[in-house]
């Protein structure tokens, strides 16, 4: 099995020539759909879409509160 690299980015450091020949190249690559997670689009899937509405505006309604409690 290979082994794991893991890469800290700084705010700031400026990209190589190289990082920015990478994303150039991935401009070009196409557009590829996760089968395991699908994108939720309002036209295709039109309950799971409003679902994901209700699901966003109940977490919003805790965030909320929860930030009224604490102020």
């Amino acid at each position: 099995m290979g082994k794991d690299v893991f890469y800290t980015l700084k705010p700031g450091t400026p990209l190589t020539a190289e990082e920015i020949a990478m994303i150039e190249a991935a401009r070009n690559l196409p557009v590829e759909e996760d089968e395991d997670n699908p994108e939720i689009d309002p036209m295709k899937t039109p309950e799971q879409y409003a679902a994901l509405m209700r699901a966003v505006a109940e977490r919003n309604k805790r965030v909320v509160e929860k930030l009224r409690r604490l102020g």
